[in-house]
């Protein structure tokens, strides 16, 4: 099944790369900054059991709230920083899957007041994982 895939894929692509214009179209530069890993230990009882690591891209509402965005890059890592090691305090564990949805609504918050202009907060890697 796999085989029959593959050349049916490079026929679909070599159509569209066929059925392109002649002249690239210029999209509008993506309004994402990236804040890059974060990552806090988890602590329980006084003792490390692992780390939490994070990585989020902010989404401005255009190129200009991005580049307001990048400018503040210190302030929102440390807002992000604070929130994350709030959380891994009392909600994270390494032996549980982490919860993405209350770590976004410990992190919104702290991020947005640091600029309220941010269109969406996105998480896209979390782990949690043994010291």
């Amino acid at each position: 099944m796999i085989r029959s895939a593959l050349p049916l894929s490079a026929v679909a692509a070599a159509s569209f790369t066929a059925a392109a214009p002649g002249h690239a179209q210029e999209l509008p530069a993506a309004p994402f900054v990236a804040l890059g890993e974060i990552s806090v230990p988890i602590v329980d009882a006084g003792r490390i059991d692992g780390v939490l690591r994070v990585s989020i891209v902010l989404e401005a509402r255009d190129a200009a709230g991005a580049s307001r965005l990048a400018r503040k890059m210190p302030e929102l890592r440390a807002a992000g920083l604070g929130a994350a090691i709030e959380f891994a305090r009392l909600h994270a564990s390494p032996f549980t899957p982490v919860n993405v949805h209350k770590l976004a609504g410990t992190l919104e918050p702290a991020l947005r007041s640091v600029d309220g202009t941010i269109a969406r907060i996105l998480i896209v890697k979390v782990s949690a994982l043994a010291a």
